[in-house]
């Protein structure tokens, strides 16, 4: 599992910035860099000798090379991380230049995946190396808080815990309460991170404690220790696979560009000028990049995904609940796992095994619990979040949302029931006037489980029953780009209201092929065919 990690860490990660204070030799004391002069070239013989020097405007500045007795170099740094495709960018901050986040240094790393800093920058004892990292860290919180980013502090100040605490403190005072700053034990003080955003103390080899020696890395090293670190920011099975994809596409930008070059401009015009409203046509992008992306996926990523042996390394090291363990006896449970993920449900045929599960307790197996006593079922929160995954849509921005096609909306008075949306999706479109849509109940269910919809901190589980007897029609007015929006005003935002000024909350929006299939099954629940038959040859054929 960790080398799967890593690889799709390693496909995934573009750019390293390393900013240090001495990257660059100074020019030798006592001279003066002065300009040469060009003169204008004059009749000269022919040579049959290259040409071993040129005119040049400016003197050239040379990476630091490392002393005597010093083993430093940034272009060890640089070459560890081009031995993996890495874009590493050296940057060495002036003295008198803040690092701030209108300064060059802040916007330099903003955009990196991976930030190296010295902790002593021109001898001032951490100040700006601990406002960088504070900048940085918040920014992947707030102003793109989807991105991962990884901040190695590299010092040969012997004490590493003085630094991480330092630091540490000084971002606990930064950041609000709803965001936790995490620690490991693995990671013995000198490492933490936040929701998406990990810092680690690492030292220069040097005289140090025996305690500080595992985070001690040389320079051509760097690379490696900073992708396992990164790992760490993303070291779930799903995580590593989805990141293979990410770099999958990043590699296939430039085939993706040229399906729609510029020759395509001409003819998607027509098609604006004739599909008016025009938002429509920019509407229709965004399906046809789908469309491209999901080809790449397909074309290049490998099947199986995952290989067994990584499969089987994760049931190795899987800690199982208290629920698995008065579950499975006779056999080791690890092997139960392995097993269950190649053989599914087979596995209850297992030779040795005495206590024996039921199918509906199979389902949970690999769920976490900490209860002491066994439960009826553990805590399904994890199984709740995939389905939500795999039958909604995922909302990344705030953009205003439309009621259409799969959008689920929750009364605001009366039993507060949900309902889901079915009206057509040309019919969500060009409205004007008083509209009505059609919506079908979905009820909370006994028995029958076929949605689950996010309510707070909490999964709500409901019924779609496709029948007439459920069925709402609810006006509503076009309100924004000739749809129905949400209301802009910040106190009622995700709320819809109708013509008789009836609220209702945005909950969800499925995924248009769930969408489709609830609309699919609606109409099919209305379009049966009353007949005249014999009832013994109807009842026969229900038998």
């Amino acid at each position: 599992m960790d080398s799967f990690s890593k690889n799709a860490v390693e496909a995934f990660i573009q750019t390293v910035v390393f900013v240090d204070d001495k990257i660059y030799a100074p020019p030798p004391t006592g001279t003066v860099l002065k300009e040469k002069k060009v003169s204008a070239p004059k009749a000269r013989k022919a040579s049959t000798k290259s040409a071993e020097k040129k005119n040049s405007t400016a003197s050239v500045v040379d990476l630091k090379k490392p002393e005597e007795g010093s083993t430093f170099s940034p272009h060890d740094i640089q070459s560890s991380f081009a031995k993996k495709h890495i874009v590493c960018s050296l940057h060495q901050p002036q003295k008198i230049h803040t690092v701030g986040v209108e300064s060059e240094t802040y916007k330099l790393c903003a955009c990196a995946d991976i930030v190296i800093v010295d902790w002593d920058l021109h001898g001032d004892a951490g100040v700006k190396a601990t406002t960088l990292v504070e900048n940085l860290v918040i920014q992947s919180l707030k102003e793109d808080p989807h991105q991962l980013r990884l901040v190695l502090i590299y010092t040969d100040t012997p004490n590493l815990f003085a630094i991480s605490a330092k630091v540490s403190e000084s971002l606990a005072a930064k950041i609000t309460d709803e965001i936790e700053i995490e620690y490991k034990d693995a990671d013995k003080g000198l490492a933490f991170h936040t929701l998406n955003a990990r810092v680690i103390v690492l030292g220069k080899p040097a005289n140090r404690l025996d305690e500080f020696k595992p985070f001690e890395v040389n320079e051509a090293e760097l690379a490696d220790r900073a992708i396992s670190e990164f790992c760490k920011l993303a070291d779930g099975m799903l995580q590593a696979g989805i990141l293979m994809g990410l770099a999958a596409i990043r590699k296939q930008s430039r085939k993706i560009l040229t399906k729609f070059h510029s020759g395509l401009d001409a003819a998607f015009l027509t098609h604006r000028a004739l599909s008016l409203p025009d938002e429509e046509a920019f509407d229709h992008i965004t399906p046809l990049l789908v469309a491209e992306i999901e080809a790449v996926l397909e074309d290049t990523l490998k099947s199986p995904l995952l290989p067994d042996s990584s499969l089987r390394n994760w049931c190795d090291n899987w800690v199982y609940g208290t629920s698995a363990k008065n579950k499975i006896s006779g056999v080791d449970i690890k092997d139960f796992a392995y097993n269950f993920c190649c053989l599914g449900e087979e596995v209850l045929n297992t030779p040795g095994l005495q206590s024996v599960p039921t199918k509906k307790q199979l389902q949970y197996v690999f769920c976490p619990d900490d209860d002491t006593e066994i439960p009826p079922l553990p805590d399904v929160s994890l199984m709740s979040q995939l389905a939500v995954l795999m039958s909604q849509r995922t909302q990344y921005g705030s953009q205003r949302k439309f009621l259409k096609l799969g959008t689920v909306i929750r009364e605001c008075s009366g039993e507060e029931r949900y309902l889901l949306c079915l009206q057509p999706v040309c019919d969500s479109v060009r409205l004007s006037g008083n509209n009505p849509f059609l919506f079908c109940y979905m009820d909370y269910p006994d028995k029958k489980v076929t949605h689950i919809v996010p309510d707070g901190k909490k999964y709500c589980e409901l019924s779609f029953n496709p029948c007439k007897e459920n069925r709402a029609i609810i006006t509503f007015s076009a309100n924004h780009k000739k749809m129905v929006a949400e209301k802009q005003d910040t106190d009622t935002r995700h709320f819809f209201s109708d013509d008789e000024k009836n609220e209702y909350k945005w909950v969800a929006q499925l995924k248009p092929e769930h969408a489709q299939q609830a609309a699919e099954q609606f109409a099919r629940e209305l379009s049966r065919v009353g007949l005249t038959e014999s009832e013994w040859l109807h009842r026969g054929a229900k038998r």
